[in-house]
């Protein structure tokens, strides 16, 4: 597996690659635009990422920008449904606003909220058959 994490805060990069090493690789990105050119080299790569782990707090492209624009990637692709990534938003943000958009506009898997733990995590990750 291949997990990517796109985040603006090191902290939270380091924070998820220990408790996501052990499952896939882990690739971190600190800002949307990085993000869309990692996932565009990966699929150059024929190595696309399984998994994108998206903040939705960032400057210049938020987390909900950066996931539209990846699925509209996939779609150009012509990445198949059955192959598309699993979205799983890491953020601070619990509106319903903020919710309902990560879900219906970008189809994310989950919504974690932070601060998290591992245990979090990881029950997350196995509830929605990621790990």
């Amino acid at each position: 597996m291949r997990f990517l994490i796109v985040d603006d805060d090191e902290s939270i990069h380091l924070y998820l690659q220990g408790i996501l090493a052990p499952f896939a690789e882990c690739d971190a990105a600190y800002s949307g635009e990085v993000a869309v050119d990692f996932f565009l080299q990966a699929h150059e790569e024929k190595r696309p990422y399984d998994v994108v782990f998206m903040d939705i707090l960032m400057p210049e492209m938020d987390g909900h920008k950066t996931a539209e624009l990846l699925r509209r990637e996939e779609a150009k692709l012509g990445v198949a449904e059955s192959e598309q990534f699993t979205l799983v938003m890491i953020t601070s943000l619990v509106d319903n606003r903020n919710v309902s958009r990560a879900f219906f506009n970008t189809f994310a898997s989950c919504y974690i909220v932070k601060p998290f733990d591992k245990e979090k995590v990881l029950d997350e990750l196995q509830a929605n058959m990621i790990i």
